[in-house]
């Protein structure tokens, strides 16, 4: 977890806490578990990987998402088809597809999306060791 300095400290209850000692470097990977902020950013970030993932696979799926598109009534339409087969978005991602440019179409676009995509499973997954890590030292110390 870096460089941090485990030190006993009391509780004016009575009770005996861990307290952590940061270096500048540790100080940027902490992850405060008491903060309602960890699982707000956890849900914020798999929100994004669903709606990114979606995306890309509409990029990669282009020509059959424009049939749906070019077939479809209205709107309400396209976003129903491609809820359903062969695609089976969500509606987030859905309403995502139907709202991208154009230009969206080109590959410096997709490289974006994935390099985002790429940005967001590192963060998820460094939360994820901050967590298991907080509680390792939490339950066996």
């Amino acid at each position: 977890m870096g460089d941090v300095n485990m030190a006993s400290g009391s509780q004016p209850a009575g009770g005996t806490v861990s307290t952590a000692q940061f270096s500048e470097q540790s100080a940027s990977s902490f992850v405060d578990l008491t903060s309602p902020a960890v699982p707000g950013e956890l849900a914020a970030i798999e929100e994004r990987l669903h709606l990114i993932q979606g995306l890309l696979d509409a990029l990669a799926r282009m020509g059959d998402v424009n049939k749906v598109l070019r077939f479809s009534k209205d709107r309400a339409s396209a976003l129903t088809a491609l809820q359903h087969d062969p695609f089976k978005y969500s509606r987030t991602q859905a309403d995502a597809i139907l709202d991208m440019p154009v230009s969206w179409q080109t590959s410096d676009k997709t490289e974006q999306l994935r390099a985002e995509r790429d940005r967001l499973l590192t963060r998820r997954a460094r939360l994820h060791e901050h967590v298991t890590e907080a509680l390792a030292l939490h339950w066996f110390g």
